[in-house]
């Protein structure tokens, strides 16, 4: 019989396994069948390099150094079958230190990254061994120890062995900056410490330079005795150490020499209107420009200005570091004569006096004198006595000044006729109401008039006023000059009025049917007849005329008398008020006809409602009834009754009625009687 067996697998061997050694921790195994696949996991595995690490089918990775190390697979064998022997390898690398320095410098700081090592990969770390990679970004401390490893790009296995580098870092100098007060000093110091110039924060153990080769110096010590002035530089250095550069400041000492103010110059003596001196030129010797004067010049220099500059001494000062020099001089000024500005002056007779001095202006001075001489034996000139000329005034000039001041003012007199008039005593109607400006028609003018109050023409008039009988009244015109004439004309004033009218008797009375007129209130009046008229008026002032045929009413009427002589009324009229009702007690008719013809076509008294304005009638017919009530309001009674229970309709038929009539006048008792209606 045959048989058949499966015959064993050996497996088919897998790329080697990579150990980089620095990588491989203590006790780390590896388990070769990890290389093969498909194996029968039977049989014996052999260290072919003797590595001695072979344990079974698992390796210490750990005893392993670097190198390749193949390990075979001898699988089992079933019955006479058998697979080939297989092979496989671990490989352990490692990756050498990268290059460096072994001491590296810097100037003031450095980084993780300003590091230098050759090799690939570089990382730095503060350990020999393990730890973590540092930052490049971490600043680097002087005095400390880094060390680099690289990686190898085809293994990925850093370098077991990092290469050391010790760190120093070095400050750079500081020469100092400049002082913000600069050195300035006298050619007589002869000990000037450059150091001052600086601002004290520079380091010390540098040299100074003296850059311009001038006078000496030892140190920091510059001796600048008898050197020219000027400005002259010296420089500070401080050496430094590489990697670090050198520091150097530059500074500037400014020598000056002492001044030159001249001497002092001679006093000078200058009118006002010289014009201006420049005190510097009356100065003695070779002075330096650029100094100051004291007190100080209205100019702002050295010019002198006798018209607003003072007298007095005036010194020229020079300062620097060596001192102050100064010169003076004395200046003493005359005011020169002004007599002020020509002028013009118009004016009227009438104007008050008025000093001329006044019109030359405010720099005039006083003390002069006036030609041709004015009456008031000074500058006051008066229109009423002084004749119109030129006038010259004169300020006469003392020496160093020259020549006399004069200033003329041109005087013009403008006169203005006195108005005339033809009527110096005119009347008036004080009925009129006259005013001041009534008498305007009087005068006779080419101006414009003004009235007064009295002689002296201090009391101005509007022209309004009332005027005032027997008062004076004095006026003026003003022509086109602007000028009042300076005497007025007098014109004497009379106001006539007529006596008011009185009545005869107070208390009489008239009744309003006997048809009273004005007339018949003038027969009332007491006036004499030979000297003065009536007149009646509707007002107590103005209002209209009334007719003396006008039949009076009960109203109020105004008389006034009329002097036959003046043609005046009086101003104050009479007011009159007749009494209308003194009719008696009334008669009433007994009987009317209410037919249309006009005539009695009502039951009525003339007046009625003047007469008895509260009266009430009432009008019964033979049987008693009411047939009409009625009052002053109500329509007469026209044969109509205005009562509602009135049977009849209509016109009230023909016959006799009877009537009550109360007056209601607190006097009359009520009246009853008969009427008959007829048609």
């Amino acid at each position: 019989s045959i048989s058949v067996v499966e015959a064993p697998e050996s497996g088919t061997a897998n790329a080697p396994a990579q150990f980089c050694l620095a990588e491989i921790t203590a006790g780390q195994t590896y388990n070769l069948f990890d290389l093969l696949e498909d194996e029968d996991q039977t049989g014996t595995w052999s260290d072919d390099n003797a590595s001695g690490a072979l344990t079974g089918n698992t390796v210490s990775v750990d005893a392993l150094s670097v190198g390749t190390y193949n390990f075979t697979f001898d699988v089992d064998a079933i019955g006479s079958c058998d697979d080939l022997n297989v092979t496989v390898s671990i490989v352990v690398s490692e990756t050498t230190a990268p290059t460096a320095n072994a001491t590296q410098d810097f100037c003031d700081s450095a980084t993780v990254a300003d590091l230098v090592a050759t090799g690939d990969g570089i990382q730095w770390y503060i350990n020999n061994t393990g730890g973590t990679a540092l930052d490049t970004t971490i600043d680097l401390t002087s005095g400390q120890t880094y060390y680099a490893s690289q990686t190898d790009a085809t293994t990925g296995c850093e370098s077991a062995t990092r290469t050391a580098v010790t760190v120093t870092i070095y400050n750079s100098p500081n020469a100092g900056a400049l002082n913000t007060s600069a050195i300035i000093s006298c050619n007589n110091n002869a000990s000037i410490d450059l150091f001052t110039g600086l601002d004290g924060s520079q380091d010390a153990g540098g040299t100074w330079n003296n850059d311009d080769n001038v006078g000496s110096l030892s140190g920091s010590i510059f001796d600048a005795s008898g050197i020219a002035g000027g400005v002259y530089e010296f420089t500070y250095s401080v050496a430094a150490t590489a990697p670090c550069s050198s520091d150097s400041v530059t500074i500037q000492v400014t020598v000056e020499e002492p001044l030159n103010a001249g001497t002092d110059g001679t006093p000078l003596d200058l009118c006002s209107n010289n014009g201006t001196v420049d005190l510097f030129s009356e100065l003695g010797g070779t002075p330096e420009a650029g100094g100051i004067w004291t007190p100080a010049l209205a100019s702002g220099t050295g010019v002198f200005d006798p018209l607003v500059d003072a007298p007095g001494t005036y010194v020229y000062s020079l300062s620097n570091v060596c001192g102050t020099a100064s010169s003076s001089i004395d200046v003493s000024v005359t005011i020169a004569p002004n007599a002020g500005s020509d002028d013009s002056i118009t004016f009227c007779t009438s104007d008050d006096a008025v000093d001329l001095f006044d019109l030359l202006g405010v720099d005039a001075q006083s003390g002069g004198s006036w030609s041709p001489a004015l009456t008031s034996g000074t500058g006051v000139f008066d229109p009423a006595v002084d004749a119109a000329d030129v006038y010259t005034y004169t300020v006469l000039a003392t020496s160093p000044c020259s020549p006399d001041a004069e200033a003329s003012i041109t005087v013009t007199v403008n006169e203005t006729p006195t108005p005339t008039t033809d009527n110096s005593a005119p009347e008036f109607c004080a009925v009129n109401d006259p005013i001041v400006s009534d008498l305007d028609d009087l005068i006779t003018s080419t101006g414009t008039i003004q009235w007064y109050e009295d002689a002296a023409l201090t009391i101005a008039l509007t022209g309004t006023e009332a005027l005032i009988d027997g008062e004076d009244y004095y006026a003026t015109q003003t022509n086109s000059t602007g000028c009042e004439s300076a005497q007025a004309v007098q014109l004497d004033v009379v106001i006539n009025d007529a006596e008011t009218p009185s009545l005869t008797d107070a208390s009489e009375a008239y009744c309003l049917n006997d048809d009273p007129t004005i007339s018949t209130l003038t027969n009332n009046l007491t006036y004499n007849t030979n000297v003065y008229d009536v007149v009646w008026y509707d007002a107590e002032t103005g209002g209209s005329t009334i007719s003396s045929s006008t039949e009076i009413s009960d109203t109020t009427y105004y008389a006034a008398l009329v002097d036959l002589n003046t043609g005046c009324e009086s101003s104050v009229r009479l007011a009159v008020s007749p009494n209308t009702t003194a009719c008696g007690k009334v008669e009433l008719p007994d009987g009317f006809s209410p037919n249309g013809d006009g005539v009695n076509d009502t039951f009525d008294v003339d007046n009625l409602a003047i007469l008895y304005p509260n009266f009430e009638i009432e009008i019964y017919n033979r049987n008693g009834n009411v047939v009409y009530k009625g009052n002053a309001s109500t329509p007469r009674f026209d044969g109509t009754p205005n009562q509602s229970r009135v049977i009849v309709n209509g016109d009230l038929p023909v016959g006799v009625y009877f009537y009550i009539f109360k007056y209601n006048d607190g006097e009359h008792d009520p009246q009853q009687g008969r009427l008959y209606l007829s048609r």
